[in-house]
């Protein structure tokens, strides 16, 4: 098979189009950051008592989360170049014009086949070029960026991101367990414990909240939240055991669990 005029300017400039290990993996790291920023926003923000609406709201409630992730991949490369393109050190061109930058909306209807994962990771691995079926649709070829950044940078910039997300996720989890019904639940019961008051009347904030939530209504197998009461010598550790009611919704406190914390 002849090649194609296009492919001939790719091997006469010496321009190395982005193998196809590279190509897999940058979506893969796309996918991955999509997913966490997904998860990041929708747990950051997620409304009171939103182990309810969860739980009531059916497949609308995972709407937010699956539908960030969709609009993280669409509008991935409307820089010329996703995370994980900047990552590997690579950048989409033009194939009839390598020193162009496709245009926006070029940009943006090239990942609407990202839907057609498998099929395009297929695609990738078959092309001598390395692209995706919208690669060929849209005109467009991925090649290494002559102009990326150095390697360690590239690294240093990865850590970073992996250690915004996992700051975010340290901040903010003791107010997504909060804003849960079956936390407040807990801590009512908690706090109406004739023999948690006394300790609760000196230390009244309850610390170290955890929390294993279950929405099936399972007695075998219920939530669970577990707190500190009082300080870390002389405190308590409380276990409470709760299970999902749906008329109405809310949640039931099976079983107090007070111990010492050294137990």
């Amino acid at each position: 098979m002849q090649k194609t005029e296009s492919e001939n300017q790719i091997n006469q400039k010496r321009i190395q189009v982005s193998s196809k290990g590279k190509r897999l993996f940058a979506l893969l790291i796309d996918f991955i950051f999509a997913l966490l920023l997904a998860n990041t926003i929708v747990y950051v923000f997620r409304e009171e008592h939103w182990d309810i609406v969860t739980q009531t709201s059916g497949f609308y409630g995972l709407f937010p989360f699956y539908g960030g992730i969709a609009l993280v991949l669409l509008f991935k490369d409307i820089f010329g170049r996703s995370l994980g393109k900047i990552l590997l050190g690579m950048t989409i061109r033009n194939i009839d014009n390598l020193e162009q930058q496709p245009t926006l909306a070029v940009l943006i209807k090239r990942n609407l086949m990202i839907l057609l994962f498998p099929v395009e990771g297929a695609v990738i691995m078959r092309d001598s070029y390395a692209r995706r079926l919208a690669d060929k649709w849209w005109g467009t070829v991925v090649i290494d960026d002559m102009n990326a950044l150095r390697g360690i940078l590239r690294i240093l910039l990865g850590n970073i991101i992996l250690f915004g997300f996992f700051s975010i996720a340290i901040i903010s989890q003791r107010s997504g367990i909060e804003k849960t019904a079956v936390f407040q639940t807990a801590e009512q019961a908690i706090r109406s414990n004739e023999k948690l008051k006394p300790i609760l009347e000196k230390y009244p904030e309850i610390e170290d909240p955890e929390m294993h939530l279950d929405l099936r209504k399972n007695t075998s197998n219920p939530s669970v939240v577990r707190a500190r009461v009082g300080n870390e010598e002389s405190g308590k550790r409380v276990v409470v055991s709760l299970i999902f009611r749906n008329n109405p919704p809310g949640w039931e406190v099976l079983e107090m669990v007070v111990a010492p914390l050294d137990e």
